[in-house]
């Protein structure tokens, strides 16, 4: 078998559907589990995003005594850490689940230990925001938490490996699928990531620039090596299940996932051009982000010939709409990222808001909008209901759509102008406001933007807890798709 052979659209045994029944009810409490509470921590992280926005440029809002820990220099972090380890991690685990039972035809044997791992991710993830907030931050960039959380971060995510992994040697299908080889990639390389930066930056005493170094590493390759595998998993599922015909290429795939395995960990330095490392690092990671190129072309030629000439149902289907921009976004998150590598840009670029507008595209307009999509597709298999309001999901990605774009566009002109600033000083006078002056009304409009993907996110967690408590739309009422004309 050399692709997802299984369309949603082809017809089943009476045996495969009495099978994913099951298959489902074996996953449904920890799905919905981790889709849940991540959806709280997204809502909870941008209300925070959106305070710091406010903070960055009116440092007065929200001024009083009892509120002093909401600071720009706790906010943004806390911001970052409640996005990618509170909604990241848990929406990534909770797509991974079913997808992978699904693919493996194998039912969980039991959910206790992954809602014990969920518990402890979360105690984790409260404790690290909370002190953060306190003034408790490490001061490493995504590693803000305190050292003693990130152990409670790492177990957790072990157990939730070894019931992947059990998943799989309990497959009864036959070959393995593109997505699987994705997801358990993202299982096997987070642990070693974030255990070896956390071990050399915590508990190994060295240089501070040591530290800085691991921690760009880290940071490139946690997008690298775990949103990017899960997100691209979810669409090699996702794309060939609605539209009902096999990935295009078993090959391609195979390519495109083998040659992001090899690249993604020589890189990371290339942030750093400039600084007082060895310029031969900065150089071969500047060259590796260049190289992730070809797999990336790979990928995307591989969904476009996969899903070529049956996208009539972006009109009316949300898990493909919000799919496809997803897929679209991945290819401009690299195109970026090789951007920024380059000397030229990179001079201009370090050190200001545009370094933000890169995390935005690659955790939301990437990863985020694939998981929205694949959790539209999950919930109703997994609950037993349809969403409730179509009306509602078109209101989310509209808004998601709007929100982020708007976001990014803001934060890159922003750091642009920034740059700028800072290379050509006779512009503000040798004064050092002048760069933040130059970008300040761009940071006035992520604000607007924040507020876009706050009511975006307030209006789709309503539907996941009415779906979480099975108050949704019956079943026999067909799929819940966009209105009538709700292109627009």
């Amino acid at each position: 078998m050399n692709a997802e052979q299984t369309a949603e659209t082809n017809k089943v045994s009476p045996e495969l559907q009495a099978l994913r029944a099951r298959i489902d009810k074996s996953v449904r409490v920890p799905v919905l589990y981790f889709i849940t509470t991540a959806v709280a921590w997204l809502v909870l992280s941008v209300f925070l995003g959106f305070i710091a926005s406010v903070k960055a440029y009116y440092p007065g809002f929200l001024d009083w005594d009892a509120l002093y820990f909401l600071h720009y220099g706790r906010l943004h972090p806390a911001f970052m850490n409640a996005l990618i380890y509170g909604w990241g991690f848990q929406a990534g685990i909770g797509v991974m689940l079913w997808i992978m039972a699904r693919l493996c035809r194998a039912e969980l044997p039991s959910s206790r230990v992954l809602i014990l791992a969920g518990l402890l991710w979360n105690v984790g993830v409260t404790f690290g925001v909370i002190s953060i907030l306190w003034g408790a931050s490490s001061s490493v960039e995504w590693l803000e938490f305190p050292r003693w959380v990130w152990p409670f971060l790492f177990v957790a995510y072990l157990l939730i490996t070894a019931w992947v992994v059990a998943l799989f040697k309990a497959r009864t299908s036959e070959g393995v699928y593109i997505s699987i080889w994705y997801f358990l990639g993202a299982c096997f390389w987070f642990p070693w990531i974030y255990g070896t930066a956390n071990i050399l930056i915590h508990h190994f005493s060295g240089a501070a620039v040591f530290a800085t170094a691991t921690d760009s590493w880290f940071t490139s390759n946690l997008i690298l090596l775990y949103f990017v595998p899960v997100g691209l998993g979810s669409v090699y599922y996702l794309l060939p299940k609605v539209l009902g015909r096999p990935v295009h290429s078993y090959q391609l795939a195979l390519i495109g996932f083998w040659m992001l395995a090899a690249i993604s960990g020589w890189t990371g330095m290339q942030k750093l051009v400039g600084g007082p490392i060895p310029a031969w690092m900065p150089a071969v990671s500047a060259a590796a982000t260049v190289l992730l190129l070809v797999p990336v072309g790979v990928v995307a030629l591989n969904h476009h010939l996969t899903s070529g000439g049956f996208l009539a149902l972006v009109a009316v289907s949300p898990t493909i709409r919000f799919t496809v921009f997803g897929a679209m976004a991945y290819t401009v998150m690299s195109l970026t990222l090789a951007g920024m590598s380059l000397l030229s840009v990179s001079k201009v670029t370090q050190f200001t808001f545009a370094s933000a507008g890169f995390n935005c595209l690659a955790i939301y307009a990437f990863f985020s909008m694939c998981m929205f999509g694949a959790i539209y597709f999950i919930l109703p298999r997994v609950s037993g209901c349809e969403w409730p309001s179509g009306k509602l999901i078109r209101i989310h990605f509209w808004f998601s759509t709007y929100g982020t774009v708007a976001l990014i566009l803001c934060l890159f002109i922003a750091g642009f102008s920034q740059g700028f600033s800072v290379q050509n000083p006779e512009n503000w006078n040798l004064s050092f406001l002048g760069p933040v002056e130059k970008a300040s009304a761009w940071v006035r409009g992520t604000s607007i933007a924040w507020g876009f993907l706050l009511v975006a996110n307030l209006v789709f967690f309503f539907q996941v807890l009415l779906m979480a408590f099975r108050l949704g739309r019956r079943v026999s009422d067909g799929p819940t798709l966009f209105p009538a004309g709700g292109s627009h």
